[in-house]
């Protein structure tokens, strides 16, 4: 069986560009293997009110780097050292978590047209994501809207499964 790597990301807005990721990769009896965390202070600037009021409150702890750019390239960094040994899972794939993906093709289409997930596995498509699932999930001090917590919530669904 392969590792699981799940990601989750925060967007300026519902369609907007994220600003926020966290990803784990576990092995198949749920050890974490390697996690990553990183938020861009651009991507906080361009947030809309609905972002600023409900989710930037909860990133206060996150790790930082400047430029959306460097957050996406730095996700990029970790994706490749785990695609190969992973299926790939996003906390609820559409609008947020596809958008990224493909704006990390943008960013260097001529290398990264085929690097992207197939088939990007949707955490949505096997639990109900409409409950809130940091209180629901048995984890301690969760909290919704922090890309890795979320992350955090939706793999162990997907374990109970």
């Amino acid at each position: 069986m392969k590792n699981i790597f799940i990601f989750d990301v925060e967007s300026v807005s519902l369609h907007g560009v994220g600003f926020a990721v966290g990803a784990l990769v576990l092995d198949k009896d749920g050890n974490e293997l390697d996690r990553f965390e990183l938020l861009s202070t651009e991507g906080i600037e361009l947030a809309n009110d609905w972002v600023k009021q409900n989710v930037i409150p909860k990133l206060f702890d996150m790790p930082k780097c400047d430029t959306l750019l460097e957050l996406r390239n730095k996700f990029y960094e970790f994706y490749i050292k785990h695609k190969d040994t992973s299926g790939i899972w996003a906390d609820v794939a559409y609008p947020v978590e596809t958008n990224f993906l493909n704006q990390i093709v943008q960013d260097n289409l001529k290398e990264r047209e085929w690097m992207m997930p197939y088939p990007l596995n949707d955490i949505s498509t096997i639990i109900d994501v409409s409950i809130n699932r940091a209180e629901t999930c048995g984890i301690e001090n969760l909290r919704i809207h922090h890309p890795l917590d979320d992350c955090r919530a939706s793999v162990k669904f997907l374990y109970d499964e």
